[in-house]
């Protein structure tokens, strides 16, 4: 028996919003190790000791304690989001590799690039296979398709 979620979930605007975290996740796999580096860096950078006469009477007498609990904290955010962001590349680039040079082009020109409107990216499509809007939106829409059925089995 397959799990009735699946029968509500939008399969289409799913795989819509798949295409335009491509970007975010390549970052987070990316800077993954910049991150954590920072992070150990601010764990084990030691603070001299304020000499003067007068205690700083800041009440924190566990700085360093604090300062690694902060940092093992943040590391796992890092490691967590790295995680998710493989399983998503484990997940999505398969399906991606899957489609035809075209499709791609389709679905990145119309998707997957930042700040651009789904206009735009139609227009993109006009003018490279010198199309009507129409054609270019059944195109896109066909690509689309095409990558819902991949990913989850069925475009409905």
């Amino acid at each position: 028996m397959t799990n009735i979620m699946w029968n509500y979930l939008d399969k289409r605007e799913a795989t819509v919003a798949a295409l335009k975290d491509y970007n975010d996740m390549q970052f987070i796999i990316n800077d993954y190790q910049n991150q954590v580096h920072k992070i150990k860096e601010k764990m084990l950078h030691l603070q001299s000791p304020k000499l003067g006469g007068i205690p700083n009477g800041t009440g924190n007498d566990n700085a360093t304690e604090t300062r690694l609990i902060s940092g093992i904290t943040k590391l796992d955010k890092v490691n967590e989001r790295y995680q998710v962001a493989r399983d998503y590349f484990d997940w999505f680039e398969p399906a991606w590799q899957q489609l035809t040079d075209e499709e791609r082009f389709v679905l990145d020109s119309c998707y997957r690039i930042p700040n651009q409107s789904l206009n735009h990216g139609l227009t993109v499509l006009m003018d490279k296979y010198f199309i009507a809007k129409t054609t270019a939106y059944n195109k896109k829409n066909k690509a689309l398709e095409h990558l819902t059925l991949l990913l989850y089995g069925s475009h409905h």
